[in-house]
């Protein structure tokens, strides 16, 4: 893919935190991904404040590395995808239809962007800008895998690639859930650029009411998550804290959780 005229790989390493081997490697890719989700946060502020983001390396690298913010999945994994192809990996961008749990269906296509990484003859279904995903990159292979912070299926057709994870409803019951599907055709970046503009424009919408912020905090499975109005702290052995957070309080926590200052 196109890197981007102002793109700095050294400086996005420093950005993750990142300071090992850089050869084309399962282990280094898994690596990568970690430092990317503990450093750099998924999150929609632009786009809940009516602010704008694109869809572009330039625009990527800007925000996550000048002005060390995260961004949701173009900018994130757009981001990513520029770091891989920078340091040697082989990568696609990929398409995905979301799961819609209220329909029982899937999104329109480019509703989310996920990376296919090739490494040594092999595929990996590799993300950082779903969330709460995996924190590993999964073979493109059919079969359940052991994953933080959860176990994780992959489920191939000819033309896709279905992400399933064992989750908790709200009831308690523990099912295994379809995430995404992920067409398997290879895309270039502006062709999300509808689909973002979409979702940040189209009332009613889950991006421009509810803000969130959310970043890994280890390999084990430890998150940080600020809603509207609590922090959510989610240990290694996966207990789980809430703490009420006032208005007043949000730009402190925005700051000590995520170091991003200011709405």
């Amino acid at each position: 893919m196109t890197v981007g005229h102002r793109f700095d790989a050294a400086r996005y390493l420093e950005r993750i935190g990142y300071a090992g081997p850089l050869e084309p490697t399962y282990d280094v890719l898994h690596a990568l991904q970690v430092a990317h989700m503990i450093h750099v946060p998924f999150e929609n502020l632009d786009v809940y404040h009516r602010r704008g983001v694109e869809v572009g390396v330039d625009h990527s690298f800007h925000k996550i590395v000048e002005r060390r913010r995260g961004g949701w999945c173009f900018e994130v994994n757009g981001g990513f995808a520029a770091l891989l192809s920078a340091v040697g990996f082989d990568v696609d961008l990929l398409s995905c239809r979301t799961y819609e749990p209220d329909s029982g269906g899937l999104s329109d296509p480019f509703d989310h962007l996920a990376l296919l990484v090739g490494v040594g003859g092999q595929r990996y279904l590799t993300d950082v800008g779903w969330g709460d995903n995996p924190l590993r990159p999964l073979p493109a292979e059919p079969g359940d895998y052991e994953a933080s912070p959860r176990p994780a299926r992959i489920e191939m057709t000819p033309t896709a690639i279905r992400l399933i994870e064992l989750v908790e409803r709200v009831d308690g019951e523990i099912v295994w859930e379809l995430q995404y599907e992920a067409d398997r055709t290879p895309r270039k970046l502006d062709e999300f650029a509808d689909r973002s503009t979409y979702l940040q424009t189209e009332p009613g919408l889950i991006w421009t009411e509810r803000p969130l912020v959310t970043r890994a905090t280890s390999p084990a499975g430890g998150r940080v998550s600020l809603h509207r109005d609590r922090l959510r702290t989610r240990h290694d052995d996966q207990t789980i804290v809430d703490e009420e957070i006032a208005p007043d309080r949000w730009a402190a926590a925005l700051s000590a959780h995520f170091g991003i200052e200011g709405p």
